[in-house]
């Protein structure tokens, strides 16, 4: 009678465990996998190791084939039928094929994860439902281990198809944001930008001038309309240079990881600005080691921080005229394994109240500010794996500095 009453106890427990799992949130497959044990426990004795499995499935496809046909599933709960739009549960208990009809090799990932004896295996994969809707998932298999039942294996699936979809609106924005905050810019630097390309084209037509000049003459020197027409060539390349690395900052476009040498980043920003520095009777330095190691970055993202950067300190020294009017940018050595670089004015530097604030998105203390230039910059560094900080110098002025990984000397 004793024994009646625990085994009537485990069928209870059991139907309880069961109307758990089947109501449980997460999609979730058990699948009998006795077939699968067997065949690992053949190929190992045939001399295949965790080494070299990969390779034998990839040379006996059918092996993993035959799998996906054999395998079977034995049980599913309410969300794996939901997940999958079925109209009941019998209709996912069959050979697991259908888990892996859009990512098919991955039929082959899981079982090497199994053969290597594995506790679990994840990975994103994607799914096709049964009314033909491909979906993101985060696919996870756990594995029995030897004091379990070996013939048992459970699937979990997740549908993060939204969550993906939220995350590129996300960086959409981002590179948006970012995109604005490069127009920002270069509208604040048009006077400079002006400049830079009015110099070549005032020296284009200096020399077509002389040219006409020396033409209209008896004596005509070939040497030196060679030397005037080289001179304009010369020039008018100039100009497209200048006009090109403004549109390139300007045009929306995907980032791209190019190894950059910092003090190269920095020369292109000054082509930007340097005029409007020297127009404005401020000192500009720049210090760097002669010897220095790469970065791995985007050239434009970068300079895009340089000159926001830049263009701060200059704002900060005109706005209060300080008798010292200065900026001076510092690449060094950062520990460890990256390089830095600070750019220090000689302005009035940051409100205390102010300093935990500077990179807050829409946060200005210009009247005319947006507030992004400084949370694009953080982002910009961010992305490329380094930091940015933000502080007053113990010689006056404000100091901003971020460092990036470097690249090994070569």
């Amino acid at each position: 009678m004793i024994d009646g009453v625990a085994r009537d106890s485990r069928i209870t427990n059991d139907d309880r465990y069961r109307k758990l799992i089947y109501h449980m949130p997460t999609a979730l497959w058990q699948v009998h996998s006795r077939a699968a044990g067997e065949a690992f426990n053949h190929l190992r004795s045939q001399g295949v190791t965790n080494t070299n499995i990969a390779d034998y499935l990839d040379a006996h496809h059918e092996l993993v084939e035959h799998a996906c046909d054999t395998v079977l599933v034995t049980e599913v709960n309410q969300a794996a039928v939901t997940l999958f739009r079925g109209r009941n549960a019998s209709e996912l208990v069959k050979p697991v094929r259908y888990l892996f009809a859009a990512t098919p090799e991955m039929a082959k990932r899981v079982m090497v994860a199994h053969f290597d004896g594995r506790r679990s295996y994840a990975e994103q994969a994607k799914i096709v439902t049964f009314d033909g809707e491909l979906r993101d998932v985060l696919f996870t298999v756990t594995y029995p281990t030897p004091d379990e039942q070996q013939e048992t294996t459970f699937i979990t699936i997740q549908d993060i198809t939204e969550r993906l979809r939220t995350e590129a609106q996300l960086r959409q924005t981002q590179a948006d944001y970012a995109h604005a905050a490069r127009i920002s810019t270069l509208g604040e630097m048009a006077t400079s930008i002006a400049h830079e390309v009015q110099q070549p084209l005032a020296a284009i037509v200096t020399n077509g001038e002389t040219s006409l000049r020396w033409l209209a003459r008896d004596d005509v020197n070939v040497a030196k309309l060679e030397q005037l027409a080289t001179r304009m060539i010369a020039s008018a390349r100039h100009a497209s240079e200048i006009i090109h690395r403004i549109r390139s900052m300007a045009q929306r476009r995907q980032p791209e990881q190019i190894e950059l040498d910092l003090n190269d980043v920095v020369d292109d920003a000054l082509h930007f600005i340097r005029h409007e520095i020297e127009f404005k009777s401020i000192k500009l330095s720049v210090n760097a080691p002669s010897t220095r190691p790469k970065i791995l970055g985007d050239r434009i993202q970068l300079q895009q921080v340089v000159v926001n950067l830049l263009v701060n300190g200059m704002q900060a020294i005109v706005q209060t005229n300080p008798p010292r009017r200065a900026i001076r940018v510092a690449i060094e050595p950062d520990e460890p394994d990256a390089l830095a670089l600070s750019i220090h004015d000689s302005g009035p530097g940051i409100a205390p109240d102010n300093l935990a604030r500077i990179f807050e998105s829409f946060f200005t203390t210009k009247a005319d500010g947006m507030g992004i230039g400084l949370a694009v910059c953080q982002s910009i560094i961010a992305a490329h794996g380094g930091s940015i900080e933000a502080s007053n110098h113990p010689d006056g002025g404000a100091c901003f500095r971020f460092s990036l990984p470097a690249r090994s000397l070569r």
